[in-house]
């Protein structure tokens, strides 16, 4: 979506342009008027614009002096003059200057819907090509790549020729992730990513000119808006509160069609040398509002402090551990760690104390028991594992469950040479010609399917789906070149109903047909 503003001291002329073409059918939903230079500059102060059609000879400073002015505030805005003088000297200045265009009045609407439509292109293809460019400027300015000095900034800017000046300032806002209502699986995760980010670009990264999206690390990104006011001053604060509004769209976007939860942290606007410190004060902000999900939240609103902190009943979660009450022991555990929903101001270093103790019960509890856990649970005392955990009580619960499933299978097996992941395969193999779900086989082994999936990655590098395509591909070998059964019969002992979708999935795995397997390798 682009945003156009027409500049004509005669109005009725400015509101003919207007009027003269659908401007929506290419793109541009936001069509301003000014009748003066003055007016021009009010609105821009306001708005930032990616397109100016302007008059030159107009009161209050003309069209020429008015986009040099525009081109060191908003050095992305292109320019197209629409005037009455056919005169060399200001055509010149208008090249040197570098509009894209200079008609002359009265200019037909399919002459200047055309102009438009190529310089929209124009537009586009620039920004696609400077994205890159600029997204990789932020990621080095916030990973302090180069430091947040002016001097070091205005080298970086210059040498990747990027359209900032000096007086520019910028609207951070934080988007942190707090989960998926389904997390998405490994081949899922970039089209739910992507569709997230999509949504975000439309609703609210578009419709602002020279906005950009950056992302911080897994699960945040950085949107920043170009803007040239001071907080305080109200045109500032009404375009922090349309951000606000657009960004409070995105989430219930999010919520309803992506099934994704999510919260927002607005900063406030800040010189290119200073965005870091208020990211980081925006992600400080994050750690202290935990339970702000699906909300959008303003770095100087009032922050509610957090009540107290609830006791956890460590003892009784170390004696089910100990009697082996595993039903028992996850309800009481989610039931604790879902009453820290209701908690308000909840921050990140309570749930991380929290998750430590917990982690600490855990390790003794086993070792009274005789297992010997430090090399098992040593991951779950990573930094970056603990660092998960408390991004959100939905994480939290996750780690919480799979570290005490992890404790039961480890006294379950004590004294037993069969491992988790062996059961899983035997039962897989017992049961190729079935229907087998993640829940099915969870439901067998008496895991949660999220523990049991990434358990059996971890132990064989394969997924669960994997594994059985790969058995049941390797049945179907054997039974085609050692029995002289039918191939349909093959693909129902291999477990596939559909004896079309075996044949492609063989031919994808094996490089030949089922048919010119047999062929080649059967021994009758």
């Amino acid at each position: 979506m682009y945003r156009l503003l027409i500049v004509d001291d005669e109005e009725y002329i400015a509101n003919g342009i207007r009027a003269s073409v659908n401007w929506s059918n290419l793109g541009i939903f936001y069509v301003s008027i000014a009748n003066n230079a003055r007016q021009a500059k009010e609105l821009c102060s306001k708005h930032s614009f990616d397109i100016m059609i302007c008059d030159i000879e107009m009161p209050q400073g003309n069209g020429l002096e008015l986009y040099e002015w525009v081109r060191t505030e908003q050095p992305w805005t292109e320019c197209v003059f629409l005037t009455c003088h056919a005169d060399f000297q200001y055509a010149k200045k208008a090249i040197q200057l570098g509009s894209f265009e200079y008609m002359l009045k009265p200019a037909l609407p399919e002459e200047l819907e055309q102009v438009v439509k190529k310089l929209i292109e124009k537009i586009s293809k620039d920004r696609k090509s400077a994205s890159i460019v600029i997204e990789r400027f932020w990621q080095d300015l916030l990973n302090q790549v180069f430091p947040s000095q002016p001097e070091s900034i205005r080298e970086a800017i210059w040498k990747n020729n990027i359209p900032y000046t000096d007086g520019m300032k910028f609207l951070p806002v934080l988007i942190g992730i707090q989960h998926w209502e389904q997390e998405p699986g490994e081949r899922d995760a970039p089209v739910m990513e992507s569709e997230l980010t999509n949504a975000l670009e439309e609703i609210v990264i578009r419709p602002v000119a020279a906005a950009h999206l950056v992302r911080v690390k897994a699960n945040q990104l950085l949107a920043l808006f170009p803007t040239g006011h001071e907080i305080d001053a109200e045109s500032g604060e009404e375009f922090r509160q349309e951000i606000m509004r657009r960004f409070g769209l995105f989430i219930e976007v999010c919520n309803q069609r992506l099934n994704c939860h999510l919260s927002c942290y607005i900063g406030l606007p800040a010189e290119i040398f200073r965005v870091r410190d208020m990211a980081d004060d925006l992600e400080s902000l994050r750690k202290k509002q935990v339970n702000a999900v699906n909300r959008v939240v303003l770095i100087d609103e009032k922050i509610t402090q957090e009540t107290s902190f609830p006791l956890p009943p460590m003892k009784l979660w170390s004696e089910l551990i100990k009697q082996g009450d595993k039903k028992k022991l996850i309800v009481e555990s989610q039931q604790f760690v879902e009453s820290l929903k209701q908690i308000e101001g909840l921050n990140s270093k309570s749930l991380q104390q929290f998750y430590l103790s917990f982690l600490h019960m855990v390790l003794q509890t086993l070792q009274e028991k005789g297992v010997h856990a430090d090399e098992m649970l040593a991951d779950h005392f990573a930094p970056e594992r603990i660092s998960s955990a408390v991004e959100s009580v939905k994480d939290l619960q996750d780690l919480v469950t799979d570290v005490l499933e992890l404790a039961m299978t480890s006294i379950e097996t004590l004294g037993s040479n069969e491992t988790v992941v062996d059961k899983i395969k035997r039962h897989i193999t017992a049961n190729i010609d079935q229907d087998m779900s993640r829940q099915y086989i969870a439901d067998y082994i008496g895991f949660s399917p999220d523990y049991m999936v990434k358990l059996f990655k971890k132990e064989t590098g394969l997924s669960i789906s994997e594994y059985v395509l790969k058995e049941r591909i390797h049945l179907a070998k054997e039974l085609l070149a050692k029995s002289e059964t039918s191939i349909s019969n093959v693909a129902l002992a291999a477990g596939f109903a559909n004896f079309s979708y075996f044949s492609t999935l063989f031919k994808k795995e094996v490089l030949m047909t089922p048919q010119e397997y047999r062929k080649r390798f059967s021994g009758m």
